[in-house]
């Protein structure tokens, strides 16, 4: 696989901390969120979902909100005709605990109050729908594990597989931000970031019930990994790596088979950057992603690539 940069567009608009984003294509409007903030860890997080037009720009904003807390690390999940957005509220004195709330469009534009499908305490880091069920894998850092929920983002969602990977059942520590999606089989296919011994990445299998999983070392640090399938053996991997000088943004094919990864393109990024979304539309690849590179400044980027297999 071949990949090019054709165009990168800055999305975002103000001087403040703009980061932590995803990408979506929902009844013909692209969208792109992410977290804005006065800077990386501060605790007025608002969600920003800016809409882009024909040329690459944004040209809507709307903002979602929760009073008293830091809103992290939005994403997208499509379910049908209505599109959910979840994201982290972090854990602060006044709230006593810490928080995943959704939110839900029928047209991209209007949104719906906010709901608590929890789990309270853990990491929801993504979703993904399948088979009429909502389904991700969160992590709790104390605890070093990965457990499986799954549920419904506008009710609650349940704990179903404890332990999918953890520290103490797979020798793997701090296994922590996974994203996941199903084969047509209903196989589910994961990687997930780890920030302990080793610090690489492993790529997970399992099949229903989901109670065994086979996790294999990729050999390489992916922060914050979004996945996005080509086909029955390839799916690409976008996420945060370490050249042994710098963080950049970078995009791999991941061979299901031998778990292996082949480089393909490194965005213009540096400093504090990363956390993307990908999709393909309108024969290209699009991903959204942050970067200070430029004026040591977190801005939000979208990034339009040609693509050949």
């Amino acid at each position: 696989m071949k990949v090019t940069l054709k165009r990168l567009t800055r999305v975002c608009r103000g001087p403040t901390h703009n980061a932590f984003g995803d990408l979506v294509l929902f009844n013909g409007r692209l969208l792109v969120c992410y977290r804005q903030g006065a800077h990386h860890m501060s605790e007025n997080g608002i969600i920003v979902i800016a809409e882009i037009d024909a040329n690459g720009k944004p040209s809507r904003f709307q903002q979602l909100v929760s009073p008293g807390g830091d809103l992290r690390d939005p994403h997208f999940c499509v379910d049908n005709n209505r599109l959910y957005l979840l994201a982290h509220q972090r854990w602060l004195p006044s709230l006593g605990a810490a928080k995943t709330y959704t939110w839900f469009s029928d047209n991209g534009i209007s949104w719906s109050s906010r709901h608590d499908p929890g789990p309270d305490n853990w990491w929801l880091w993504r979703a993904t729908k399948f088979k009429g069920v909502h389904w991700g894998l969160a992590y709790h850092r104390p605890s070093e594990q990965l457990d499986l929920f799954a549920g419904h983002l506008r009710g609650k969602m349940h704990r179903v597989v404890t332990g999918a990977m953890s520290k103490q059942r797979h020798q793997l520590g701090y296994p922590n931000e996974t994203d996941c999606y199903f084969t047509a089989q209903g196989e589910i296919i994961a990687v997930a970031r780890r920030d302990a011994d080793s610090f690489t990445a492993q790529l997970g299998r399992s099949l229903p019930p989901y109670t065994r999983w086979q996790w294999q070392d990729l050999g390489d640090y992916i922060g914050a990994p979004v996945l996005l399938p080509v086909n029955d053996e390839i799916t690409l991997v976008c996420g945060r790596q370490f050249t042994g000088a710098k963080f950049v943004t970078r995009l791999w094919a991941l061979h299901l088979a031998t778990a292996s990864l082949t480089p393909l393109a490194t965005l213009p990024s540096g400093g504090d950057n990363s956390y993307p979304g990908m999709i393909f539309h309108n024969d290209k690849l699009y991903i959204a992603y942050y970067s200070s590179h430029i004026d040591n400044q977190s801005r939000m980027y979208l990034a339009e690539l040609n693509y050949e297999i």
